[in-house]
């Protein structure tokens, strides 16, 4: 028999999911070194069913009486929705999925709006092929990007795309982790469906999860229909080294069981 390569996770909160996926990694996730640092990371390849992703709190809340610090809070979770919905990004960020989100959700609300519920078209892409060049310090890469109305010339959305920030060694290399969001209405609710490359299980799952409900929920919200489940997909969440201690804590495992795995 095979062995599955992506692990299936259906649970209810993106809380739930959370914790879920760090008690798998931690239990059976392959330890490896990024070529490009020094950091050592555990990984899996998950599919996650969050069937009420809207439950509040978004934000994890710890054991009480744990020393342990929450990843991330309400407040940090609003912040970051509003990143995804607008155009701008912030003067130290390469990019921000704002800047291709922003006007896509509208558009895919209108979509919805003018062509009715039984679509499967409106998936919301984020960065493109030329991405890539993100990483390369070798390359020049700059494009601009324009969307307008064919019948009134109105600008819809413009964007330009450049590599020129890596030109300086001490900048770290990146490009986008979340590449997709996939919208649809089943059954009167809204549903995602996203991917993400690669992702921060520890810090980043819940805050960019909590951001996208939020998206989701206004989405939902201007169309009438309600709040559907979302599904997290990822061919590489992963906890970083230097939280490993902190998420044994976490779910309550011992030190000791790193050593067993022979990880520590």
């Amino acid at each position: 028999m095979f062995k599955p390569i992506v692990k299936q996770i259906i649970v209810s909160s993106i809380e739930h999911g959370w914790y879920m996926l760090l008690d798998s990694i931690i239990t059976d996730g392959r330890k490896y070194k990024i070529e490009y640092g020094n950091e050592y990371r555990l990984s899996g390849k998950f599919v996650v069913e969050m069937h009420i992703p809207g439950a509040r709190p978004l934000a994890p809340i710890m054991p009480e009486g744990s020393a342990i610090f929450p990843p991330t809070t309400e407040e940090k979770i609003e912040e970051y929705f509003g990143d995804l919905i607008s155009p701008d990004k912030k003067p130290n960020q390469h990019y921000s999925y704002g800047q291709d989100l922003s006007w896509q959700i509208e558009e895919v609300i209108k979509y919805f709006k003018k062509y009715g519920h039984n679509t499967a078209c409106c998936q919301m892409p984020v960065g493109r092929p030329e991405s890539f060049f993100f990483y390369s310090r070798e390359v020049d890469y700059d494009e601009k990007i324009i969307v307008k109305d064919r019948k009134t010339g109105e600008l819809i959305w413009t964007k330009e795309i450049t590599n020129t920030w890596n030109k300086n060694p001490k900048e770290e290399v990146s490009s986008q982790c979340l590449r997709s969001v996939d919208v649809w209405i089943e059954n009167n609710k809204l549903h995602f469906w996203c991917y993400f490359r690669s992702q921060d299980a520890w810090g980043a799952f819940p805050e960019n999860y909590g951001g996208l409900q939020l998206v989701k929920e206004y989405m939902a919200d201007v169309l009438a229909v309600e709040d559907g489940p979302m599904i997290a997909s990822a061919k590489d969440l992963h906890v970083y080294d230097y939280a490993w201690l902190t998420t044994l804590m976490r779910i309550k495992k011992e030190e000791g069981f790193l050593k067993e795995r022979g990880v520590l």
